[in-house]
């Protein structure tokens, strides 16, 4: 079940977020990272929830070094319980699915520090291709003097279980909607977005190709939005990046964007490392 669901979804939907584990994120993030020394490094969990990295049972990210930030106030106040000694801050910025009364262009706060780490795990597949942009120049203006910001994306060609599923990210995604809603074709849709490089899928049966989609700003209009972008098309969108490819299972990419002064940036044939 995707995450809005468990938070804006129907009373039964929202009772299962107690049985659905969040955790992994911090292992995913060590991993690409190369698995760097995180003691008194400042970290801002960029769109974290209730605290998703904290929840690995493997993280050393101290708490009083974690900062979440969020557009979901009751996510933030269950971390608050939990990790009393982070820093927790309600961003109030429009989403069309998970924050949909928030404020369209809302800035980013000033936290007053500057991070060595900003990760977002599935952030920026739910935002349309714009405020991606926007978000990542702004998270990019609080990074320290080599400083990290790495977030993932979703390649809807890239094949992440070849070992156990045939299709794509993409047909998987829609095989997964299609279990609750049989009105649309899987393969025509999946058709549709063949040689596409970035395409969105709304609600899970409507794919805009090459684009955001539309919708109106009600708030039941939008509940499920995801964003896709193939590999190359996203080395174009951020040529000074690192692309490297899922981990542990996943089925996201990472980008990795460090600022000057960090000890090492990663050369360009890391690009197509594979684990």
């Amino acid at each position: 079940m995707e995450e809005v669901f468990l938070w804006r979804g129907s009373t039964e939907q929202r009772r299962l977020r107690s049985l659905v584990g969040k955790t992994g994120r911090f292992s995913y993030f060590n991993r690409q990272l190369d698995f760097p020394d995180w003691s008194g490094k400042l970290v801002l969990d960029f769109g974290g929830n209730e605290g998703n990295l904290l929840l690995d049972h493997n993280c050393t990210i101290r708490p009083e070094d974690y900062y979440c930030l969020d557009v979901i106030n009751e996510a933030l106040e269950t971390g608050r319980r939990r990790f009393p000694r982070a820093h927790w801050v309600h961003y109030n910025h429009y989403n069309c699915s998970f924050n949909p009364e928030g404020i369209e262009g809302l800035p980013l706060p000033d936290l007053g520090v500057e991070f060595d780490m900003i990760l977002a795990y599935s952030v920026f597949t739910h935002t349309t291709r714009e405020e991606m942009h926007n978000l990542v120049e702004q998270l990019r203006a609080r990074l320290a003097p080599g400083g990290t910001l790495a977030f993932t994306f979703i390649d809807p060609h890239y094949n992440s279980w070849p070992e156990t599923y045939r299709g794509n990210n993409l047909r998987w995604r829609l095989e997964r909607f299609h279990q609750t809603n049989h009105s649309f074709k899987i393969d025509d849709l999946w058709q549709q977005s063949r040689g596409a490089q970035w395409c969105a899928l709304v609600n899970g049966s409507e794919l805009h190709v090459n684009g955001n989609g539309s919708w109106s700003n009600e708030v039941e209009t939008c509940l499920s939005y995801n964003v896709y972008y193939s590999v190359g098309f996203f080395r174009k969108e951020f040529p000074y990046a690192t692309i490297r490819p899922p981990v542990n299972g996943e089925m996201q990419h990472c980008c990795l964007i460090r600022t000057p002064g960090s000890a090492g940036i990663l050369p360009a044939n890391l690009e197509e490392r594979h684990f």
